[in-house]
């Protein structure tokens, strides 16, 4: 949070929620060729969709900040 202004904050939480959601991604791969097991890696889908929510709730509270 040590970017100067707004834009700048949005824009990189807006890669960290792509980043978050490429995470996902690979998981849901991992599960699928037997690297993750399903219990773990439903845990960590839940958790990245947490994040998610986290980071939007910062984009968001950032950008009606005056």
């Amino acid at each position: 949070m040590t970017r100067q202004t707004v834009k700048d904050k949005t824009h990189f939480l807006v890669i960290a929620r792509g980043s978050c959601a490429e995470l996902r991604t690979q998981i849901y791969i991992g599960m699928e060729i037997g690297y993750i097991t399903s219990e773990l890696g439903k845990a960590w889908l839940e958790e990245t969709r947490e994040i998610s929510k986290m980071i939007n709730g910062l984009i968001t509270s950032i950008n009606q900040t005056p």
